[in-house]
């Protein structure tokens, strides 16, 4: 049975979500091509969009990125870095700053995986922020996880479930069940 939103078949070199991942690594210094990569499968919307890779240099690859200034490794001595390792096959580097922003995953397996998360919340080396942490959780990993309970429109638009207390009219608060987003 075929994952959702996962594709592992036809041209995924030439994806949209690959070139997009790509263009994003490029812009700061991570080539791919240079490490003797082979993709096996394209993640597409609403999850974190972006493809799993073999890789036959991973320690020089996670060389590179432990040099990039604009990547922030999820290291696991501290509760902190462990805790975002934790969905993490391998290093994790994740893109620092918020909003759209990369995370790398790289194992020494060869096993490695690069996506856009919608929602990043590494906001310096080593400093991450756990409100924008949440969004991460429920945007990112949970669209990952279930990927049936959400939706996707535009470049950035996600439509999710949601229940939640809200104030009605009459001024009583009542528990919600709907959908929420933002775009």
């Amino acid at each position: 049975m075929s994952e959702l939103n996962y594709v592992s078949a036809g041209d995924l070199d030439h994806m949209h979500e690959v070139l997009t991942v790509k263009r994003e690594l490029a812009k700061i210094g991570i080539f791919l091509e240079g490490f003797g990569i082979k993709i096996t499968g394209v993640y597409t919307k609403p999850r974190p969009y972006g493809f799993d890779f073999n890789c036959t240099r991973p320690r020089e690859l996670l060389g590179l990125a432990r040099s990039k200034a604009a990547l922030n490794e999820d290291r696991d001595d501290t509760r902190e870095g462990a805790f975002s390792a934790g969905q993490t096959h391998g290093t994790g580097f994740r893109q620092i700053g918020t909003g759209p922003r990369l995370h790398l995953e790289i194992a020494m397996d060869g096993k490695c995986n690069v996506h856009i998360d919608s929602h990043g919340y590494v906001t310096g080396r080593g400093q991450y922020d756990w409100n924008r942490g949440l969004e991460h959780g429920y945007w990112d990993l949970l669209a990952d996880k279930a990927p049936g309970l959400f939706g996707s429109f535009g470049n950035q638009g996600q439509i999710g479930p949601m229940i939640r207390p809200m104030q009605g009219v009459d001024g009583r608060m009542r528990w919600v069940i709907g959908l929420t987003g933002h775009w």
